[in-house]
This record gives C-alpha cells, structure tokens and sequence, in this order.
C-alpha cells in the first residue's frame, strides 16, 4: 500500500497515463487534427479578470475528492497520522462554533488570537491532499483556497487594504505552498495575514519551510523579523515528516511508459484524443519559455483549466532562473488539473535544472516540481 497519500487517486493517474501510452503506441496512422480540440493562444483572454479568478478559489481538480479519511499516514512517520488528529480537532472546532470567531478563539483576550494551523513539511507528502481536506470538510460557504502566488497578485491587483478588506469577510482561507521570496511579496503577504487575523479569520496553510525561517537565503530577512515572529505566534505548527511519495510511485512505473522522453511528439500529439472542453497544446521548446514570459503566471491558471494534455519538443536543460521559475509554476497548475506532460526531452528529468539550482534557495521548489513531472511523466 502506498502511503502518505490518496491511494485511490494514485492509482487512477497510473491506470490513465498507462491507457493513453497504450493508446498512442498502437495507433500507428497519423490521425488528423481537429482545430476544436487544439488550444490556441486567441482562447487566452488578454485581461485577468478577478469576479473569474475568485469564482475559482477552491481546491483544484487534483483534490476535488480530498478528505482526512482518504490520506493515508505512513505508519512509518507517526506524524502524519498526528497531522490528521490536528486538523480534525480544528475542522470540528470551526464546525461547532455558533456565534463566528469571536466566540471560538476568544475576540476579547487580550492575547493574540491563534487563529491558523501551519503544515510544515518536505513536498510530496500530501500535505496539499491535507489543505483541501481541511477546504471540504469545513461547513461553511465563506472559504477561500489558493496558492501563496495566486494571494500575492490578488493583492496587488486589489491593493493591501481592498484584498484583506474583502477576504476578511471570509471564515476560512487555506494558502498552498506559503514562502517569501522578496520583500515586495513579503511586505505584503504580512500585511495582509496581519489584518485578516486580526479579524480572527481561520487561516491553514502549507509550506516546505518553518515560519521563522521564511525568507533565508532568498534576501536579507533581518528588516522583517519582528513582523514574521508575530505572524508566526498566530500560528500553530504542525510539523508532518516523511518521504515523497511520487518518487516511490514513479520507480514503480515501468520504464517504457515514460512520456518525458518519446521519440515522437509530434504523433503522439495527433493521435491523442482531445476535446472541446479540454482540448491539447504543442510547443517546442522556444515556444514554451516565449508563451511563459508573455503571460503573468495568473494566466497559467486559466490555461491549465482548458487543457487535458501539453506536448513539448526538446526540451533541455533551464539555465535562466525566471525562466525556470515559471516553468515551476506551470508545471504547478498544470498538476493540479491533472493535465497529462508528453516530451521529447534532450535531457534526463533530474538534470532539467543546473545542479546550482539545486542548492539555491528555491532548491525546494526544483524538487517539488521533479517530483511532479515524474508522477506525471513517469
């Protein structure tokens, strides 16, 4: 039995991925394209509407089925099953309360409010599986779900006090994958959990770092340390140790199903069956980084959703690291939708990035996305 995470939707990404390949290998009659299936960049809207964006703040459709019930604890990392004892205690906490957070955590205390739960752990341990779970089973329609990126550009979109102005109005607000990156989007995403909690809206989110190391390496932290100490004392950490899962599950896939390096994209594009709804996209590799410096991340978003496969020609090593940056993040969105990846890759799936890159302090979001692509590719 596989651990750490959602059997069930494990095993039907392999059954699909393994039923494409099959598909694709015996069809040998290159089958012609309908243009209804082929996404063009004329379906992408130019202008990133909000009223679009907010109506989508829900778990993607990876975890649309999550529950505390379905993740399954490693026996081998007792904090996993810790982890779901927790959340449990806060979903029920946030259930039972009748008369709104003032009454739950105590609005007249006059100490601080500890109004979020923090999931601290390495990628590939499910603790997105977990946020979503905490999304679905809180029983309320006043809850938000997105990721730290997608947070940080409702802000500047918005402005500071408009964004948390609006969000406070909400119960529950659950951020994947929290990191400070620079001090524009720390200065910002402080501000905006400093106001939020302040009107003792529940906040859960997941991270690869500790709260009180947010930031190391990436820019000089010490001009933001009170800020972060006193977000982090509005937090409870749970710290959820363990092994990624999708490398064990990407070691288990036969070889020749592997989609990061088929000797022929261009057939398999043909032949794969798209539709309407979600239809299929080729770039080769100038392609893929010109469509991804175009485009604000926030379009990936969009982009993701109306695809059900993308098929990228040479691909090689990313040697530029905004370039590299956002490939991450569209592999991110990519995953979330359970958009299949087929490659023909000049290089192996490990060397994508330069092994400065590994030891960088965005190491953390290279593994994630290998991770990723393997579950993905195989």
């Amino acid at each position: 039995m596989k651990q750490g995470y959602d059997e069930v939707e494990r095993t039907n990404f392999a059954s699909k991925a393994f039923v494409t390949l099959q598909k694709l290998q015996s069809n040998s009659v290159n089958q012609s394209t309908s243009d209804d299936t082929v996404f063009s960049l004329s379906d992408l809207r130019t202008d990133i509407r909000f009223e679009h964006l907010r109506s989508h703040l829900v778990p993607p459709p990876r975890f649309e089925r999550a529950t505390l019930q379905n993740y399954i604890a490693d026996e081998n990392f007792p904090s996993q099953a810790q982890a779901k004892i927790e959340l449990q205690a806060f979903i029920d906490s946030l259930n039972q309360s009748q008369n709104g957070f003032q009454k739950l955590f105590g609005a007249f205390s006059k100490k601080p409010a500890q109004t979020g739960l923090y999931l601290d752990g390495v990628f590939g341990i499910g603790k997105t599986h977990l946020l979503a779970s905490v999304f679905h089973a809180v029983q309320s329609p006043k809850k938000l779900y997105l990721s730290f990126t997608e947070l940080v550009y409702f802000i500047g979109l918005l402005g500071l006090e408009k964004c948390a102005k609006e969000m406070s109005l909400y119960r529950l607000i659950c951020i994947d994958e929290f990191e400070l990156d620079d001090p524009g989007n720390t200065t910002m995403s402080l501000g905006f959990l400093s106001r939020v909690m302040e009107q003792n809206v529940a906040i859960v989110t997941t991270s690869n770092t500790p709260p009180l190391r947010l930031g190391e390496g990436r820019f000089d932290v010490r001009n933001f340390q009170r800020e972060i100490g006193d977000i982090a004392k509005r937090f409870k950490t749970v710290q959820i140790d363990g092994k990624d899962y999708r490398q064990k599950l990407a070691q288990e896939k036969s070889t020749h199903s592997s989609f990061w390096t088929m000797p022929d994209v261009k057939s398999a594009y043909e032949q794969f069956q798209a539709t309407e709804a979600r239809k299929k996209l080729r770039l080769d590799e100038a392609e893929l980084f010109s469509l991804l410096r175009r485009y604000h991340p926030m379009h990936y978003f969009e982009l993701a959703e109306n695809l059900s496969a993308v098929f990228i020609e040479g691909i090689g090593q990313i040697h530029d690291q905004f370039d590299a940056l956002r490939f991450v993040y569209f592999i991110d969105k990519l995953y979330d939708d359970n958009v299949q990846v087929f490659a023909s890759a000049r290089i192996e799936l490990e060397r994508l990035f330069p092994d400065a890159f590994y030891h960088s302090a965005y190491a953390k979001k290279y593994w994630r996305c290998i991770s990723r692509l393997k579950e993905m590719c195989g």
